[in-house]
């Protein structure tokens, strides 16, 4: 699409904005994610550890990463992460019973026993996603595997400033729903790029199709794309 259509389509965008409510419903869509990555390298732990710490920062709004004292010999098989509901049984299970799904989603926390690197990240896009993830390394014999937990929050109501928002954000930077897998693929690709390791696909939901961390970067637009934006 040319930029004069683009320019034409937001100003079609923000017209229909303008006969909407201004307190319109709020409205949140919420969806949990994980995946688990084998990792492979001959680059000593503290490499892969600044591989990572570098990767997770090229998307995320705030990060913060912890290097937890873990002694001993890898274990033969690796870790996982594991979630606890901090109102489960007890004396606040009632209160958790009044949390709706989506709340109990976000009160959740992640447990990652026996990790040598723990990342928490946040991409904040306001009025249009707020997306969370926890990465966990564990060490095994023959390597490590990245287990990466994240909760989607995707905002789709709300008035006219919000709705506007989301669709200036939407013009910048595209649908941010596809973010989420961005956010993942450069970090894997930091990885790659700088220990030389291989990367290979355990588990997740929804599943990665295909290998995307190793395609390369397209920083220009390809010939298809550059006809479609002479059109």
């Amino acid at each position: 699409m040319s930029k004069l259509k683009q320019i034409a389509a937001l100003g079609a965008g923000l017209a229909l904005l303008a006969i909407t409510p201004a307190h319109a419903q709020q409205a949140e869509r919420t969806k949990e994610l994980y995946h688990i990555f084998d990792i492979r390298t001959q680059a000593d732990r503290q490499q892969l550890i600044r591989a990572l710490t570098d990767g997770i920062n090229i998307n995320a709004s705030d990060s913060e990463t912890v290097i937890p004292l873990v002694r001993g010999t890898p274990p033969a098989q690796a870790g996982t992460f594991e979630l606890v509901d901090p109102f489960a049984g007890g004396r606040l299970g009632g209160f958790g019973a009044l949390l709706g799904a989506a709340q109990q989603a976000q009160v959740k926390q992640v447990q990652c026993e026996g990790a040598v690197w723990i990342a928490n990240a946040d991409r904040r896009i306001r009025g249009s996603q707020n997306l969370r993830m926890t990465m966990c390394l564990f060490p095994y014999t023959d390597g490590y595997h990245l287990d990466v937990y994240g909760l989607d929050t995707e905002d789709r109501g709300g008035g006219i400033s919000r709705k506007l928002g989301r669709l200036l954000a939407g013009a910048v930077i595209g649908d941010p729903g596809d973010w989420t897998n961005k956010t993942i693929i450069d970090l894997l690709r930091t990885v790659d790029r700088q220990t030389n390791a291989e990367i290979n696909y355990v588990e997740g939901q929804p599943a990665f199709e295909g290998r995307p961390w190793e395609e390369a970067q397209q920083v220009m637009p390809n010939e298809e794309e550059r006809r479609a934006n002479e059109d």
